[in-house]
Order: structure tokens, then C-alpha cells, then sequence
């Protein structure tokens, strides 16, 4: 009887070990699960703030070439600088939007960063003294321009009033006739010339004029010019050419005098090429050493 008992005991005993043994295990594999599932997630929240923290590196990037986006709208003195160091951040941002979850080169893209932004003030300082000195010398420009405007205004005031002025002195300076008168007259002995009014007993043309004086016309020699018309418009006389600026007169006699600011007497005998004069109005005109006109009249012989 005692056998039978120690025989039912011992494998009661077994059985026992081998539940707790199962037990033990099945709480040491899901253990193992539950902790594979945790560092699973775990490995997850990480990868997912890693991705996260890059983000925010591209955004910092992206926000350095608004930056240089500006500032090469501002000044094109150092653009090419500017455009060298955006192209670099492009590279960057390139390379962190293919860039796997990483802290190690997460951190050495968060070190560049702070360089770009040191190298970014630096270039951003330049362009902005750049900016400030092309304001300035703009304005110095400008300034310049405006004075030279004003300048330029006052001279062409000065010039335009010196021209009327010039033009004042030179229309008062100019020497005026009077007493212009002709006549036909015919030469007797001893130089005498007596007054004809028949074109027949007609050998000469006697004109006659008074320069007036003139307080401020310039002392000197003058040429005044007189030119006598036929009938039929030939030039009488030594029937000669003289141009001045772009006026020509065929004239009859030159009278070369000096004036000295007083009254000058002046006649001129003129003859005809033909020795003999036809009947008919004959033009009389007398100008100063400019081949202005100072004064005509006419002479009618029978």
C-alpha cells in the first residue's frame, strides 16, 4: 500500500515542475515581447523626432536664402558672393531631404547651420554697407546733377541776357545816315560839277550823306558801301562784290574813313559803264561795313 502511494506521489511532484517551468518561460517570452514592442516604439518616437528636428534644419535653411534672395534684389555689387552661399544651403537642404534618421549628422547639419548664419550676418553686413553708400552717393549724385542744373539754368540766363545785351550794343553802335541824297550832275573845268536833270547832259552820279554820331560805337575805320541801279538793274560804277557772314552787295564806290565819334561828311561820284546814262528812276542804297542797310533814295533823270 505504501508503494502505490509513493508511486501516485512522484509523478504528481513532476507534473508540478513542469507547469511552473512552462510558466516561468511564458512570462520570460512575453517579457521579451513587451519589451521588443516597447524599444520597437521606442526606436519609432525617435526616428520621428530626429525627422522632426531636420525639418526644422531645412526650415532655417530656407529661410537663409530668403535672406539672400533680398539682399541681392537690394545691391548687385556683391551677387555673385550672395548667389555662391545660397547655391551652398541649396546643396544642404538637398542632402537633409534624403538624409535618414540620423543624430550624428543631424548635429554636424545643425553645426553648419550656425556657420551659414555667422557667414550670412557677415555677407548681409556688406551688402548693407554696399546699399548704404550707393544711397549716399546717389544722393551726392543727384545733388551734384541738381547744382549743375541750376548752374547750367543761371548760365543760359547769363548767356541769354550777355547775347541780348551783346545784341543791344551792337544794334545801338551802329552808325546812322543822314542827308542821303543824288543827283545827276555834269563835270565843268577846274573839278566843278553843276546839277543836270537830263539824262543826256548826265556824266556822273553825285550821292551825298552824313554819317551822325554815335556815342558808343567803337572808334575806327569803316568801309560804307554805295551801290546805284539802273534803270534797268545794272550795278553803275566799279560794279564790285563783297560778302560779309552771309550777305553779298555788288556795290558802285567803297568809302574807306575813320570815325571818331563825330559827324562825317561822305560823296561819291559814280559813273556809267557806257558813258551815257538812259532816262529813267535810278536806285540809290548805302550800307555800313556789315551790309546793313542804312538808307536808300532814288534819282529820276529825263
Amino acid at each position: 500500500m505504501s508503494t502505490e502511494l509513493q508511486n501516485v506521489t512522484i509523478p504528481e511532484k513532476k507534473k508540478g515542475g513542469g507547469g511552473l517551468l512552462i510558466a516561468l518561460l511564458s512570462i520570460g517570452l512575453v517579457g521579451a515581447g513587451g519589451y521588443a514592442i516597447y524599444q520597437s516604439g521606442e526606436a519609432k518616437k525617435n526616428e520621428e523626432a530626429i525627422m522632426e528636428k531636420r525639418d526644422q534644419v531645412i526650415k532655417e535653411l530656407e529661410n537663409l536664402q530668403k535672406d539672400y534672395d533680398e539682399a541681392v534684389t537690394v545691391s548687385k555689387q556683391n551677387a555673385d558672393e550672395l548667389a555662391e552661399a545660397k547655391a551652398r544651403i541649396g546643396q544642404y537642404i538637398d542632402s537633409l531631404k534624403t538624409m535618414k534618421a540620423d543624430i550624428n549628422v543631424l548635429f554636424k547639419y545643425r553645426d553648419q547651420v550656425a556657420v551659414l548664419k555667422r557667414e550670412r550676418n557677415r555677407l548681409l553686413a556688406i551688402n548693407d554697407s554696399l546699399r548704404k553708400y550707393n544711397v549716399q552717393v546717389t544722393f551726392q549724385r543727384d545733388s551734384t546733377a541738381n547744382v549743375l542744373t541750376q548752374r547750367t539754368v543761371q548760365l543760359d540766363s547769363v548767356s541769354q541776357k550777355a547775347s541780348e545785351l551783346s545784341k543791344v550794343v551792337d544794334e545801338g553802335s551802329i552808325l546812322s545816315l543822314k542827308n542821303l541824297t543824288a543827283q545827276g550832275v555834269k563835270e565843268k573845268s577846274g573839278g566843278r560839277y553843276v546839277e543836270k536833270e537830263r539824262s543826256g547832259a548826265t556824266d556822273k552820279i553825285k550821292v551825298c550823306y552824313t554819317v551822325g554820331v554815335n556815342r558808343i560805337a567803337p572808334v575806327g575805320n569803316r568801309n560804307f558801301y554805295v551801290q546805284v541801279l539802273s534803270p534797268n538793274g545794272i550795278t553803275l560804277g566799279v560794279n564790285e562784290t563783297v560778302t560779309i557772314g552771309d550777305k553779298t552787295v555788288n556795290y558802285s564806290a567803297v568809302k574807306n574813313f575813320l570815325y571818331e565819334r563825330s559827324a562825317v561828311d561822305v560823296c561819291e561820284y559814280i559813273s556809267s559803264i557806257t558813258k551815257k546814262y538812259e532816262s529813267g528812276t535810278y536806285q540809290v542804297f548805302v550800307f555800313d561795313d556789315q551790309l546793313r542797310e542804312l538808307g536808300k533814295t532814288e534819282l529820276k533823270l529825263r
